[in-house]
């Protein structure tokens, strides 16, 4: 197991085998984060005080933006696990996507809001699997099943994720109980949603300051998808500014991770919050069969799909059919 600085600063020393460790996704996004980091406090309040938050990469802007607001600490980078060490999964389900060492692991619990990635255990589990925007959604009413009420700072990173993961409501996977759970957060945070959430896409949405590598990485993810192994990250933008003047080295990255993970397709969703549209810039052998798949051609490298926001509902299911056929 791989413990970031962090764990040195709290002089944890060496991992005993009682903790429990719950975490989200490579490529961490704000959901997954801050669903660990809740649900660990849930469990606390619960008396459960060996759970322990942690996040399974580099922070994303705006998941750093979102913490810092809130005064939130910043949790352990847990980059692998041991075999048997106590593993509690947020915001995915598939050991494609988990942290090295997790099919080794003694998996307790997952909380999701994905489709259900073929994952097998030894042993029964709980798991709680929702169709529902984000899984901050589900952690916030589990705190209300449970009779608690998340504090201001808890409230505010549930609401800032179903924000996120929802893109502000706008999202297909968006569901009436997202909004729902999201009034009453937003009522114990003290903010509006609506503003909540443009001022924190605006702060974490700039071009200016962001890496190629960073962009690629902030929110990827690997699937199977028939006999392929296929990536598909997303950057979401108020705004296309600048992008034209990175397109070109960005397109140039892309490939060479994709090389250098040995990935048949990697594709990143350029999303502009704004207009409610997605560039998708493909890299691979034969790039044009992923164009294929949405029924559209290949323009610069990049399929053009104005409507599509979610990564989880528009773009992977049609990928997924299109090469399992």
């Amino acid at each position: 197991m791989v413990i970031s600085k962090f764990r040195k600063k709290k002089g944890l020393g060496v991992i005993m085998s009682d903790k429990i460790y719950v975490v989200g996704h490579k490529s961490p996004d704000t959901d997954s984060v801050c669903s660990a980091i809740a649900l660990a406090k849930l469990k606390e309040l619960m008396g459960e005080t060996n759970v322990v938050p942690c996040s399974a990469g580099k922070l994303n802007k705006e998941t750093e933006y979102v913490l810092n607001f809130y005064g939130v600490a910043i949790p352990e980078v847990l980059e692998s696990v041991e075999a048997k060490q106590k593993l509690i999964l947020v915001d995915h389900n598939e050991y494609g996507q988990a942290v090295a060492g997790a099919d080794q692991a003694t998996l307790v619990q997952i909380v999701d809001h994905h489709k259900v990635g073929g994952f097998q255990t030894a042993e029964p589990l709980y798991v709680r699997i929702e169709p529902v925007g984000s899984t901050c959604t589900i952690v916030a009413q589990c705190f209300k099943e449970k009779g608690f009420t998340p504090d201001k700072a808890i409230a505010g990173i549930l609401l800032a994720a179903i924000l996120s993961d929802t893109v502000i409501f706008k999202s297909p996977t968006c569901t009436e109980l997202d909004k729902t759970v999201a009034a009453e957060l937003a009522a114990i945070a003290g903010v509006e949603p609506m503003a909540w959430g443009i001022g924190m896409f605006q702060a974490s949405s700039s071009l200016a300051d962001r890496s190629n590598q960073s962009m690629i990485e902030e929110d990827l993810k690997a699937f199977t998808m028939g006999p392929h192994k296929v990536g598909v990250g997303q950057v979401s933008l108020m705004g296309l500014a600048g992008f034209e003047d990175v397109r070109a080295s960005l397109t140039a990255a892309i490939e060479a991770h994709r090389v250098a993970q040995e990935m048949r397709y990697l594709c990143l969703m350029i999303t502009d919050i704004l207009t409610d549209a997605t560039e998708l810039i493909v890299t691979g052998d034969n790039p044009e069969e992923v164009a294929k798949a949405f029924g559209k051609e290949l323009v610069k490298g990049s399929v053009d799909l104005p409507g599509v926001l979610s990564r989880k509902k528009q773009v992977v299911p049609q990928m997924t059919t299109y090469f399992s056929a």
